[in-house]
């Protein structure tokens, strides 16, 4: 588990001279898959509790964004109200 502030940190674990390049002959930044989440410290409540929610995209590009979000994301909800 790795903890960064800022997207740019990721980097230092990228593999620039890998093989692999994307559809403009230019090298791909990341060869293993990775998750990223943010901590929000004052959470949307649903009745009271704590809730996330995962969904799941590929993005393939940055310029011009492209993404595609899969349809079989999931919803999970904490069973205790959510105190400070």
């Amino acid at each position: 588990i790795f903890l960064v502030s800022k997207l740019n940190q990721l980097k230092r674990w990228s593999n620039p001279g890998q093989k692999e390049k994307n559809q403009q002959g230019q090298p791909l930044p990341f060869r293993e898959p990775y998750i990223i989440s943010r901590y929000i410290s004052d959470p949307l409540l649903v009745g009271g509790k704590k809730f996330d929610m995962r969904l799941y995209v590929l993005v393939t590009n940055y310029k011009p964004l492209k993404v595609f979000l899969y349809r079989g994301g999931f919803c999970r909800f904490c069973v205790e109200q959510y105190s400070t």
